[in-house]
This record gives structure tokens, C-alpha cells and sequence, in this order.
């Protein structure tokens, strides 16, 4: 168990390095150039999400996602993407989630995750980005009485960290995209059993300069 939660941790603190790198390395550039190279806008679209493990019933649930994203130009194709968002993750939880914690089964289960993720993008034309890359997930908020004789007991752990890549349409200021985002950690905090996040994000985007 020790070990397992040292591995969880050294895969945190290497996402977050390469996360915090590449902001460094971004922000230094852009100031160098004035901002020349930057664009910002807004996005919003739809999340849809599985959580994966015995306590779930593992079926796609659709949530939301929006936030503010920023485009750094390194060349003509290629580019940095970071982005601030809000994701609403929905889910369900199975016949076994009474088994495993003596929890409440079929109940459906909300998380309010404030998320960071950092893409390296590539630009075959100038009219689609393709992009990967690391993202870092805070839990803002989650359902709880999940555990009927600790009703404050939290199931699910703060940090969330997962690697997304995807594709993206540039049409002028409007983008259109479509990304698929696999989770690296276990978010069960009671760590009786292995639950991921796994699925698509499609959204709509317009750049506001």
C-alpha cells in the first residue's frame, strides 16, 4: 500500500514538473516577444465520461466542460496550448459499491474538477491542430453521503492527473474539437478498489484576441 501511494505520488510530481516547465519556458518566451504570438479565447462543450473500476457501472455519462484556453506560437506549426477549465464529470456507481464499501449503490455520483492541462500542439495546415500532452485536475467538489454511517466521508482523492490528445478545427475565430482524455491515477481515496476517468471531450471555442 505504502509503495503503491509513493508510485501514485512520483507519477504526480513528474506531470506537474513537465506542466510547470513548459509554463516557464512559455511565459519567458512570450514576454520576449510581447505577446506577439499569443492568442486567448473561451471554450465550452460536453464531456463524455466513464469512470472505470468494480463500483462503477463503467456506461458513458455526459458532464460539461468550459473554461479559458491560450495559443502560444512557437513556428508556423508548432505551438504550445494551456488551458483553465471547468470539467463536470458524472457517473454511476454499480451493485458492487455496497459490497466493496457498504456504500450506496445506483447512485449517480457529480465531480466539479478544476483542471490545467498543457498541450504541445502541431499544425499539418494551418485550418487543423493536432495536440498532446499532460493534464492536472484539482477536485473542487464531489457528491457526498455516498457512505450512509460516515455521511461526511469523502470517496474520491483531490488530484486527478491524465494525458489528453486530440484534434482541433481552426475556422477563423472559431474552433471545433475533439480530444480524448485517459486517466493515469486512481481517484478511490479509500483505495479498495481502482477507479479511472476515461473518455471524450468535444467543445466548441472562439478566440477573443
Amino acid at each position: 500500500m505504502k509503495l503503491s501511494k509513493q508510485l501514485k505520488s512520483s507519477k504526480l510530481l513528474i506531470v506537474l514538473s513537465i506542466v510547470l516547465l513548459t509554463l516557464t519556458t512559455t511565459t519567458s518566451q512570450a514576454q520576449s516577444s510581447n505577446w506577439k504570438n499569443w492568442q486567448f479565447g473561451l471554450k465550452a462543450g460536453a464531456n463524455l465520461i466513464k469512470m472505470t473500476g468494480r463500483s462503477f457501472d463503467k456506461k458513458t455519462q455526459v458532464g460539461f466542460t468550459g473554461g479559458l484556453y491560450g495559443e502560444y506560437k512557437i513556428s508556423n506549426q508548432w505551438g504550445i496550448q494551456p488551458e483553465l477549465d471547468y470539467n463536470l464529470i458524472v457517473g454511476k456507481t454499480s451493485a458492487d459499491f455496497n459490497q466493496i464499501y457498504r456504500g450506496v449503490s445506483f447512485q449517480q455520483v457529480s465531480l466539479s474538477y478544476v483542471s490545467v492541462p498543457v498541450f504541445l500542439t502541431f499544425k499539418p495546415v494551418p485550418e487543423l491542430t493536432i495536440m498532446a500532452g499532460p493534464q492536472y485536475g484539482y477536485l473542487a467538489s464531489q457528491t457526498t453521503e455516498l457512505f450512509p454511517s460516515q455521511p461526511d466521508k469523502k470517496a474520491f482523492s483531490k488530484s486527478d492527473v491524465s494525458i489528453a490528445f486530440g484534434a482541433q478545427l481552426n475556422l477563423n475565430k472559431t474552433k471545433i474539437g475533439l480530444r480524448y482524455v485517459v486517466g493515469i491515477t486512481d481517484v478511490d481515496a479509500q483505495e479498495s478498489d481502482t477507479w479511472k476517468i476515461h473518455g471524450l471531450q468535444a467543445y466548441l471555442g472562439f478566440r477573443i484576441f
